[in-house]
């Protein structure tokens, strides 16, 4: 922390020590730690958590001290907090184990004292210590289970932007261009007034990361720009992301020698090795360059140096990992000259194997589009058999329907014709007469046969067509309950109620009276007492409510899921198709409308449907 090592030298040639353990309350002593304890995290924070404790401040700050007096006075924020820093900054210097250490033991401390800024700081800085160490799968549970806390706690939001640059760095770490976008762009709605301006710089570094990840390349270079201003202000930590993000920068529109000059500056500076990770992604990136340039004996080098620098940094923590390292090197290295050596007929190997993959794809290709054809063409004959069936069936069950259906009226009429047409003049007036009733009735009602089978037949084939008017609802109910009064002896009362004087809807009203009359015939058909009541009704603004109730027999609860089914019939002895609640059914749903049998009545049968005041087309575009 670039200012905290004078402000504690200029303390001590002050007070001539720090934190003395015996220090009073409000004593210089504490005032002096309360001060340093403030603008190490006020550092940190407005850094990002790029600007940390240097190995120098460590010693100089006797921090066992500050931890002793912020345990006892309970000020486990402050506590957490510094040990946050701590942490950061030993993973930093290349002191992974300590750093392991602290954080177990600052997750146990949080945990066992229920502090949830401590236990989300303690996975944070987890999180990054599994970054260090390349488990990455461990890394980002980590980081994720800490800003789910964060995010309960609602007021810590400087917390969340520098956990946010962690996850974004993290995925961008392990391809997951996706993640870190998603990251990125909730990091980039905070609004820039709460920024200070290192964080700026941050957000535009990472916005550039992102948009080279991405390909957007001038959009990177805004970014990029945006920080060029600012880079007399910026923490060392964030001056090496700024200096890598224009390097890659370079390298992705294919000025290398840019790249590799920057690259170089990183290096030669003189807090290019303050992170450890960093410096050692940044040879290596360097080394990788160098490849693509063609500079192979240099990239070779690069490699060395690579490797002597993770040999050097990790060997006091790491010495068993480093011996292991040190022997995979070399058998790369061995490796590597023998592929070099053999490059030139595995070429030639690679060719053959790639033209017989090729005829291979072709050849499964070719194999598969067959077998699909085949397997379409069984599919096909399969539903093309299924609806032979099905039609087999159909016009089986409706002769077996009709026959019967046909006959009845069929053989009256032609009975009592012949009768009538006989010079057999036993019978007076008053029975022709009623013979002649017989006739009348039964013809109407092969009529009506005749016209049910049609117009199922129609709106089976989809040839059915609705002539839409806008019509008085009121009038048309009027209209079908005097014509089944005159077309039909009652022995009960038919009524229509309604509070309405007009009703206009846009509707069909020759469909519309057909269900309401076949309605109203279905009920003096099983009503031999009592009352048939029609009754029209709102039941909202833009929908028409129609119920036809009687005091019959009424419909057993097993039959009403059914009863709107082709051929369905309560009674199989009562006359009808068994046609004509289905057509109903059809009628309405045609309208938008919905049929059904109201269940909770029970004093008889009571049917209901509903019909929309506008007519609407179907999607499809068909009336």
């Amino acid at each position: 922390m670039r200012n905290l090592l004078k402000h504690l030298i200029l303390h001590i040639l002050c007070f001539g020590c720090i934190f003395p353990l015996s220090a009073r309350e409000d004593s210089p002593a504490e005032n002096i730690r309360g001060t340093i304890q403030n603008k190490m995290i006020d550092a940190f924070h407005d850094s990002m958590g790029f600007d940390y404790l240097t190995k120098e401040e460590s010693e100089v700050i006797n921090l066992d001290s500050i931890f002793d007096y912020l345990e006892s006075t309970k000020q486990y924020g402050t506590y957490f907090e510094l040990e946050r820093i701590l942490i950061k900054s030993s993973l930093f210097r290349g002191e992974i184990r300590l750093a392991i250490d602290r954080s177990e033991q600052m997750y146990s401390k949080a945990s066992a004292l229920s502090h949830t800024l401590g236990t989300a700081l303690a996975l944070n800085a987890i999180g990054e210590v599994y970054s260090y160490t390349g488990r990455n799968k461990e890394a980002g549970a980590a980081h994720e289970q800490a800003l789910e806390l964060f995010d309960q706690m609602h007021s810590e939001e400087i917390h969340v932007r520098m956990l946010l640059v962690e996850l974004i760095e993290y995925n961008l770490r392990i391809r997951d261009f996706h993640q870190a976008a998603h990251f990125m762009t909730r990091l980039n709605r905070f609004p820039v007034e709460k920024l200070s301006s290192q964080e700026q710089a941050v957000r535009h570094i990472f916005n550039a990361y992102c948009q080279l990840f991405n390909g957007s390349v001038k959009i990177a270079r805004q970014h990029l720009d945006e920080v060029e201003s600012m880079k007399g202000k910026l923490v060392p930590g964030i001056m090496q992301h700024f200096l890598i993000a224009d390097a890659m920068y370079w390298e992705r529109i294919g000025e290398y020698e840019k790249s590799l000059t920057t690259y170089d500056a990183f290096l030669n500076t003189n807090y290019a090795e303050i992170n450890s990770s960093l410096y050692k992604e940044v040879l290596q990136n360097k080394a990788d360059l160098l490849i693509k340039m063609g500079r192979k004996e240099e990239a070779y080098e690069q490699y060395g140096a690579v490797f002597s620098y993770i040999k050097s940094s990790f060997e006091k923590n790491y010495p068993k990992e480093i011996d292991q390292l040190t022997t995979r090197f070399q058998a790369d290295r061995l490796t590597y000259q023998n592929e070099r050596d053999r490059l030139f007929s595995y070429r030639l190997y690679l060719g053959g194997i790639a033209v017989c993959t090729l005829a291979l794809l072709l050849f499964l290709y070719l194999s598969w589009k067959k077998i699909f054809r085949l397997r379409e063409s069984k599919r096909s004959q399969e539903v093309m058999i299924q609806k032979a069936e099905r039609a087999i069936r159909k016009k089986n069950m409706f002769l077996s329907n009709m026959s019967h259906e046909v006959r009845t009226p069929l053989n009256a009429i032609v009975g009592f014709s012949a009768v009538l047409a006989s010079d057999d003049d036993s019978f007076d007036e008053g029975s022709r007469k009623e013979f002649c009733e017989i006739i009348k009735v039964n013809s109407f009602q092969l009529l009506k046969l005749i016209n049910d089978i049609l117009d199922f037949s129609d709106f089976e084939s989809d040839n059915i067509t609705f002539n839409i008017h806008s019509y008085d609802a009121v009038k048309l109910c009027k209209e079908a309950t005097e014509t089944v009064s005159a077309s039909r002896k009652l022995e009960v009362e038919l009524r229509f109620d309604t509070e309405l004087s007009e009703l206009m809807i846009e509707t069909d009203d020759a469909r519309l009276r057909q269900v309401l009359i076949n309605i109203l015939v279905n009920a003096t058909k099983f009503t031999k007492e009592g009352s048939i009541v029609l009754k029209l009704e709102l039941s909202d603004r833009n929908t028409a409510f129609f119920s036809v109730t009687d005091t019959g027999c009424g419909i057993p609860l097993e039959k009403q899921g059914v009863i709107f089914e082709r051929f369905e019939k309560l009674n199989d002895f009562a006359q009808g198709t068994g046609l004509g609640l289905s057509i109903c059914q059809l009628i309405v749903t045609h309208m938008r409308g919905r049929i059904w049998v109201d269940s909770n009545y029970t004093q008889g049968a009571r049917f209901c449907f509903t019909h929309p005041l506008k007519y609407k087309l179907k999607a499809e575009g068909i009336a």
